[in-house]
């Protein structure tokens, strides 16, 4: 067991450089790598087209239900 303490203790001290380095931003001599601003946009952007198309398709139901309804009021 005293021979494993040792291998414990050096992959301890191993993972806490790891994570100090992790932590600090590649601008500064860390490994931290930003993700860049850009990549948050196109979630948001679609999103928005999802709910356009969403809304795009209800309209176009709702003006062939109402075609539809004057066509067999006609009748």
């Amino acid at each position: 067991m005293d021979g494993d303490d040792p291998l414990r203790a050096k992959r301890e001290r191993i993972l806490a450089v790891s994570r100090t380095m992790h932590s600090i931003p590649e601008e500064e001599g860390g490994m931290l790598k930003r993700r860049p601003a850009e990549s948050e946009a196109p979630a948001h952007e679609l999103r928005f087209w999802r709910r356009a198309a969403l809304a795009a398709g209800g309209a176009a139901a709702l003006a062939s239900g109402l075609a539809a309804a004057l066509l067999l009021r006609r009748r």
